[in-house]
């Protein structure tokens, strides 16, 4: 792996923060700032990173929102010419950074830390240099806040923007954490691929205005995976979820009430109902609900309480005067912190995780059956529950408001001017406030994109404007939900005009806009998607007699260049994960589509570092997702000479040399008796349903038959004949074991799809092992 990067000469700035007990705060935005008074400026260069999110403004212009992402042991920061924004007299320099201690598909978090260095030539030869350091002034940003829940598995905190607390700031010098090469973040480099384009693209197309119901709902979003292991940074399947809470509710009249358990068990004085309603009587009832799986990639489960009746009370069992009025029960006899490394689903595990499991399951469907009043929870739970304020316990989420809407009319006669937010804008939308409903407006980019949303509107104080974007709704009007990603967010105004740009990427092709607890007609001058990606530069074309197949074309470099930011990710939307396989086939096709190579560099190096942490390459990189998936590792060796044939780049070849030999090497120390490669690890090659949940899974064998063969090419390349010997050895004694389990009987002719534990061979016949095969002439 290349080092030669890590070495940057004149980086004097320091890490810093605000002063804080913790620098690992579950999510924190800062707003960091200096202002400088300079003389006329010929030349101003910033060197900037930070761990988690920035965004970067000198005198009030946007520059650039970074850093791209790295492991943490090779840690990137972005360089920048900021000389167009620089002044002579004064300057400032605000940095809005973001931190999040919380395990995802993007990032290794470490802890709150900022760095940035403005090096500047001024008129007459003179230099001047502004670094972080305890001269900045650094102060919380309230207004974005920090109990939220993750967007998904793959993401960080949802954001949540309250406008009416964004002049809450107490600026304060800043606590110097560490030099520049100190600290978690190691080996501080360049950023090496381009930065992100932004492209203001306003909606296509105005769908129409709804009345929705407005949403009454109790909802208690809780963080299990955080409340179980507090102080883990993890997002791995195998890390307990154990946990329960409890309340009294409390009714004057009796009442059904339905209670959805998005991830919790429910019962009520010991009885559950599969259609999530109870019937009850007038005065108090034990509710008592379970984290209802014990692992999972679910970390953020909920307890929702449907239009709650008139008079219905909640009350903590333990304190009824308590502000939360739930309590949470702890349960260690249940905890278990591991990783994927193991595939959870592998039938050849030897079930430690699934007899804990099944010991959890039996035990809180013991429980919501025996726990049936205030006395009951006494005797089984009173020594596991504590009170918690209801900040600690719960995360807002306005998402499931947007899950559970519910047209019940049209908002025509409310919104004057829908259209005006569609094409060039410039004219005012105007949304007057309906009696009894919510105003929902639905917009049609025109096909799917990806950027920040940008408003400018007018309010009172206190509108809740929801922002949820969805990639695709039926003919029929079905809105296809992007369940286990809460792509959206929510801004509540300030009273008089408001300016906001999010600091996230979202991927949709409609948005619907929900503007709630509105008692004054809002003025919407501007609400656009501002589109960012990578920035491509078509290098190929594709015409025919069938316009179908041009157009497909098209769609299919749309979408690649949607799949590109600061390395290929599987998709736009749902996880922006940089997945090793998929970047392989992006590549390719973008290799005759954009022809762009820093991104295929990128994509392959960040995959190489991984081998500092597992024995084969990694197969979403970097993240918090201990997890391999073998295919993805033998398609990253293939990868690296599909970019060498393609560039002819010698010296990447020669970087990546190391990191190739090194991904064959550990795979070649988990062959098995019969010289095939098997581990427990996730070994799938497609969602296809071939039976591949075992260790020893032949795509595998194959796979890594052609990333040897890839490998013996690059050898030939760099002359490294001792290697080249090695390679053809292990490919031989390879392909002998995979063609031992050849079946020749006419009605077979094919060689099965794994070995089970017990030695015998799957039943199972596919495609997939079959043409591997052919293509790597086993």
């Amino acid at each position: 792996m290349r080092q030669a990067m890590s070495k940057i000469t004149g980086l004097t700035a320091k890490w810093i923060w605000k002063q804080q007990e913790s620098y690992n705060p579950y999510q924190q935005v800062v707003l960091a700032r200096k202002v400088v008074r300079l003389k006329k400026i010929e030349q101003a260069r910033m060197r900037i990173t930070t761990d988690g999110g920035y965004r970067l403004l000198i005198n009030g212009e946007w520059i650039n929102d970074g850093p791209c992402r790295s492991w943490p042991e090779h840690f990137q920061f972005d360089r920048l010419d900021v000389t167009p924004y620089m002044k002579e007299g004064l300057n400032e320099i605000t940095v809005i950074a973001r931190h999040w201690s919380v395990g995802n598909f993007h990032t290794v978090p470490r802890q709150a830390g900022l760095l940035a260095q403005l090096d500047i030539n001024l008129a007459g030869g003179l230099k001047r240099r502004i670094a972080t350091d305890g001269s900045w002034l650094i102060a919380t940003a309230p207004a974005w806040l920090a109990n939220t829940p993750k967007v998904s598995i793959q993401m960080e905190p949802q954001e949540y923007y309250d406008a009416r607390l964004e002049d809450n700031l107490i600026f304060e010098p800043a606590e110097v954490l560490f030099p520049a090469g100190a600290g978690p973040w190691q080996a501080l480099c360049e950023r090496d691929t381009a930065l992100l384009t932004r492209k203001p693209l306003p909606f296509r197309k105005f769908l129409g205005a709804n009345l929705v119901k407005r949403d009454t709902s109790l909802d208690f979003c809780v963080p299990t995976a955080s409340l179980a292991n507090p102080g883990v940074i993890e997002a791995n399947m195998s890390v307990g979820n154990a946990g329960g809470m409890a309340t009294l509710l409390e009714l004057e009249q009796a009442a059904v009430i339905k209670i959805l358990g998005a991830g919790f068990s429910v019962a009520v004085n010991g009885i559950s109902s599969p259609e999530d309603t109870f019937s009850l009587p007038a005065g108090r009832h034990f509710v008592l609900a379970f984290s209802s799986t014990l692992f999972g990639h679910n970390k953020d489960r909920a307890v929702r309480l449907v239009d709650p009746v008139a008079g219905l009370r909640l009350l903590n069992p333990l304190d009824n005067g308590h502000e939360n009025p739930w309590c949470w029960m702890r349960m260690p006899d249940f905890d278990f912190q591991g990783d994927d490394l193991a595939w959870p689903f592998n039938q050849d595990q030897d079930g430690e995780r699934e007899r804990l499991e099944k010991r959890y399951d039996d035990e809180i469907t013991r429980l919501l059956g025996m726990v049936k009043d205030q006395a009951d929870f006494q005797h089984e739970l009173g020594q596991q529950a504590v009170c918690l304020g209801a900040h600690e316990m719960f995360t807002l989420d306005p998402h499931a408001a947007f899950l559970a809407r519910e047209v019940v009319g049209s908002a025509a006669d409310w919104v004057l001017n829908p259209a005006g937010l569609a094409g060039a804008g410039g004219s005012l939308t105007v949304v007057n406030p309906a009696p009894e409903a919510d105003i929902e407006l639905v917009y049609d980019l025109g096909e799917q994109s990806v950027g920040y949303y940008e408003l400018d509107l007018e309010a009172e104080a206190g509108v809740e404007l929801d922002l949820f974007g969805v990639e695709y709704i039926h003919p029929q009007g079905a809105i296809q939900h992007t369940w286990g990603n809460r792509n959206g967010m929510r801004y509540v105004t300030r009273e008089g005009r408001n300016r906001f740009i999010s600091l996230k990427r979202r991927s949709q092709r409609t948005l619907f806009i929900t503007l709630r607890r509105q008692t004054r007609p809002v003025l919407i001058r501007n609400l656009r998607l501002i589109e960012s990606t990578y920035p491509v530069n078509p290098a190929g074309s594709f015409d025919c007699s069938d316009p179908r197949l041009a157009h497909i074309y098209a769609i299919s470099a749309r979408t690649l260049k949607l799949c590109m930011e600061d390395t290929f990710t599987d998709c736009p939307l749902f996880e922006q994960t940089l997945w090793v396989g998929d970047a392989r086939n992006e590549a390719l096709y973008n290799f005759s589509a954009y022809g762009a190579e820093d991104i295929v560099r990128r994509c392959i190096r960040l995959a190489a570092q991984s081998l500092e942490r597992y024995p084969i390459i990694g197969c979403q990189v970097p993240s918090g997702w201990d997890c391999l998936l073998p295919a993805w590792s033998f398609l990253w060796g293939i990868s690296v000479w599909d970019y060498y044939q393609y560039s002819g780049n010698r010296d990447f070849l020669r970087e990546m040399w190391p990191a190739v030999l090194r991904n064959l090497e550990g795979a070649a120390g988990l062959l098995n008796e019969r010289g095939l490669f098997s581990g427990p690890f996730w070994n799938m090659f497609d969602w296809s349903g071939i039976d591949d949940r075992h260790n020893t899974v032949l795509h595998n064998s194959l796979l890594l038959v052609g990333a040897i063969e890839a490998a013996q090419k690059m050898a030939v390349v760099l002359s490294e004949d001792a290697s080249a010997a090695w390679l053809a050895e292990f490919r031989t004694s390879l392909t002998v074991g995979i063609n031992r389990l050849w079946d020749p009987k006419p009605e077979r002719t094919a060689y099965p799809d794994s070995i089970h534990a017990d030695g015998s061979l799957s039943t199972s016949t596919s495609m997939h092992t079959s043409f591997l095969a052919l293509l790597y002439d086993v």
